[in-house]
């Protein structure tokens, strides 16, 4: 499955130079030939957000953010929190040492097609995802994910396709040596991140500021040269949006009760360009909780059918609902199960969050134009 910013990407490289219509399946197609192209570099299948808010900015040395790790350190493994819109990963989460804000950074190994990602863990141990992923490929860096750890510093991180590599980055005038760890189960692949200072990248999206002047360098046995990359992405728009964003749009209510209480209840919020779709229970009282972000979204949403991923809820006196989430031309969207339901976000009618209960594992879902015409499918497991 592909993530939102590999469509938008795949999207605004079809689209240049051409005169006819783009169909999902023209979008989907290119996004498969882009994931190849970038050695299969490709984002990971989160659902994340699309664009990021800030600026680019200069950085001077690091603050008083914990140091790299050295790179003979032993990484440990900490617990995985489960989201059953991805499996767990197939490599231990691992501590890196390093804080973003005040939540602790990990990284990890998802799958051959996802690859590194990473994450940041809260006071509570809960795992939030960063966007973006990269997976191996052979004697190369393929792109490099940052973060601004908001200690003055920048979190970078990824692979490089050669096992037992050992990983530096020059940038701001100094080399620093990269924490590394091996990938179980992937023999020629080496895992690093590291803290440097020096120029960051753009957030995604934006089209102006300076470059990263970061360069990445992997040896081998007595200092051989290995490869050496220089693509850097942000993976952290939606840490920037944090606190800044507004309401968008009416609520969604599903009229399903909770296991832990309250309607699940649906809601958007954001800025001009990009938006969250979050979760959350309403008490009835004029409270709501929030349980999780389900989606990033570009605004106005891409009308690329049906969104990876899925997401799963625990309801009162037992049994599940799942959501999920589908933009284009469709009047209709329907999710198998035993009760099915749907509504349109207000700001964009063309984005629909649908709900099923008994979905199974995986579920499938349909959607019909005004007509009855089915116009996409999914089973939330190809693209």
């Amino acid at each position: 499955m592909y993530t939102t910013e590999e469509l938008r990407r795949a999207l605004t490289e079809e689209a240049e130079g051409r005169t006819t219509r783009l169909t999902h399946a023209d979008i989907r197609a290119a996004a498969a030939r882009r994931r190849w192209r970038i050695g299969l570099g490709g984002l990971a299948a989160l659902l994340v957000p699309v664009l990021a808010a800030g600026a680019a900015v200069a950085l001077g040395p690091g603050g008083p953010s914990p140091a790299p790790m050295p790179t003979d350190r032993p990484a440990t493994v900490v617990p995985w929190v489960p989201d059953p819109s991805l499996p767990p990963p197939a490599g231990p989460v691992r501590h890196t040492g390093l804080n973003v804000g005040d939540q602790e950074f990990v990284v990890w190994y998802q799958d051959e097609i996802n690859g590194v990602s990473g994450g940041l863990i809260d006071a509570g141990g809960r795992t939030r995802r960063l966007e973006g992923g990269v997976a191996p490929a052979p004697g190369r860096f393929g792109t490099v994910l940052e973060v601004d750890d908001r200690h003055g510093g920048l979190i970078d991180y990824g692979v490089f396709g050669a096992a037992g590599a050992g990983v530096e980055v020059t940038a701001g005038g100094s080399t620093t040596a990269a924490s590394t760890a091996p990938i179980p189960g992937v023999p020629d692949a080496t895992m690093f991140w590291v803290r440097r200072g020096g120029v960051a990248a753009r957030p995604t999206g934006a089209v102006d500021g300076p470059s990263p002047d970061a360069v990445f360098t992997a040896r081998g046995p007595g200092g051989a040269v290995l490869g050496t990359g220089t693509d850097i992405q942000r993976s952290d728009g939606g840490v920037n949006r944090d606190g800044t964003a507004r309401p968008i749009g009416e609520w969604i209510h599903t009229g399903h009760t909770l296991s832990g209480g309250g309607e699940l209840v649906f809601w958007f919020d954001g800025d001009d360009r990009a938006a969250t779709a979050h979760a959350g229970s309403d008490d009835g009282a004029g409270t709501v909780t929030e349980l999780k972000p389900i989606a990033g979204l570009h605004r106005p949403p891409f009308a690329i059918g049906f969104y990876g991923g899925y997401n799963t809820f625990d309801l009162a006196g037992g049994g599940t609902v799942t959501v999920g989430i589908y933009a284009g031309p469709a009047a209709t969207v329907e999710m198998s199960g035993r009760t099915h339901g749907s509504a349109a976000w207000t700001a964009h009618p063309e984005l629909r969050i649908f709900w099923a209960t008994g979905a199974g594992t995986p579920p499938t879902a349909v959607a019909e134009d005004g007509s009855g015409h089915v116009v996409d499918t999914t089973d939330f497991q190809q693209p």
